[in-house]
């Protein structure tokens, strides 16, 4: 890690963008030993788990690129409205209960997002962290409390709006007083909140998340990259295997196994969670991804609720990703809290991928399936 960190920190701030966007390969070479050396994931196949083998599918909504506007941070897509990737990042705690007797599912607006996490909460419950920024937010939910796990995703998009349901008095405080967040949760912008009376409590508070730009504090700079991507045309790299997609569980209780398969038609990943397609309640549609980058991550307890478990996203792990219908193995390298995560494949390369939305998935080690 020590390796890791000193190879960063000699990059001058136009080098670190540059690594970014793929453009210092002799450095990736430099990350990627070290990783090595700590003993980072070299296994070229995930460790088997046992998912559910049947998926369905639905409708998928599918976008059109602009052929002129400025290219988007978050998705390297082109946008008409060049004043929507002006703004800061607007990052929304989404909730994913989905037992038998008790459910959020479906949720609202996770189609709109450029980047969703999907983290472990208590009971290997996972919640998703939604990150908006090129496109209108509409409606989304339901909205949950945040977790520490949070405080060291957020950072590499800058000082972010975040929208959360609160937290237990630990997790409260951290939020409030960091750096990289600005809280506009429930009890900070009620006003933009809401309950569904359809749905039971505690998965029916609602946010009009595009309110919650207009309350954003004067100065505030866009988010930067925090990936690179391939151009029009540009084939995978040679080490890019043909891939169905990737099965992940989150370690039992109540937890609920999910699938990603990548459907020819719409050139999208297809999400699929207990068996069924995970529909996105505002589309009517099942959300689909650009891009699925599963980061193999340890976990421990989080400082602020000793129930809590909490992901560890800085530092290095196993990587795969999920890009064109095939995947591409390696590690990412995440020394910086307020850097994103290098990827580099196994021939120590950056990792570029398409255009479009793209799903963080942070399972821990042994969690994740590839389907060949």
């Amino acid at each position: 890690m020590t390796k890791i960190l000193e190879a960063w920190r000699n990059l001058s701030s136009n080098g670190r963008r540059g690594v970014i966007g793929g453009g210092i390969a002799t450095l990736a070479i430099a990350l990627v030993g070290a990783v090595v050396i700590a003993g980072g994931g070299d296994s070229k196949k995930p460790v088997p788990t046992t998912v559910p083998k049947t998926t369905t599918t639905a409708a998928v909504t599918t976008t059109t690129e602009p052929e002129t506007g400025t290219i988007a941070p978050l998705t390297g897509l082109r946008v008409e409205d060049e004043a929507l990737v002006q703004r800061p990042a607007l990052a929304i705690k989404v909730d994913n209960l989905d037992a038998p007797r008790e459910s959020a599912v479906p949720q609202s607006g996770l189609s709109n997002a450029d980047v969703v996490f999907e983290e472990i909460v208590e009971g290997n419950i996972t919640r998703f962290l939604a990150i908006f920024h090129s496109h209108p937010a509409g409606t989304v939910g339901p909205v949950r409390s945040a977790r520490t796990t949070d405080l060291m995703i957020l950072p590499q998009f800058g000082k972010t709006l975040l929208g959360w349901s609160g937290g237990n008095e630990g997790v409260t405080a951290a939020v409030r007083g960091h750096e990289a967040i600005v809280d506009l949760g429930h009890d900070r912008a009620t006003a933009a909140y809401h309950r569904d009376s359809s749905r039971r409590a505690p998965h029916n508070l609602y946010v009009d998340a595009d309110s919650l730009w207009t309350k954003a504090p004067e100065g505030l700079t866009p988010p930067t990259p925090i990936f690179g991507y391939r151009r029009t045309g540009e084939p995978s790299p040679p080490n890019a295997v043909a891939a169905q997609g990737v099965d992940i569980v989150w370690g039992g209780g109540v937890s609920a196994p999910v699938s990603w398969r990548w459907d020819t038609k719409v050139r999208m990943y297809l999400r699929n969670q207990r068996g069924r397609a995970h529909i996105d309640a505002a589309t009517q549609t099942q959300i689909a991804a650009k891009n699925v980058v599963v980061m193999v991550t340890e976990y421990g307890q989080s400082p602020a609720d000793a129930r809590s478990p909490e992901a560890h996203p800085i530092g290095s792990g196993e990587l795969y990703v999920y890009t064109n219908g095939r995947v591409i193995h390696g590690s990412w390298v995440r020394p910086d809290v307020n850097k994103p995560a290098l990827l580099v494949d196994d021939d120590k390369q950056i990792i570029r991928l398409s255009p479009g939305q793209t799903w963080i998935e942070l399972p821990r080690p042994g969690n994740a399936t590839n389907v060949p």
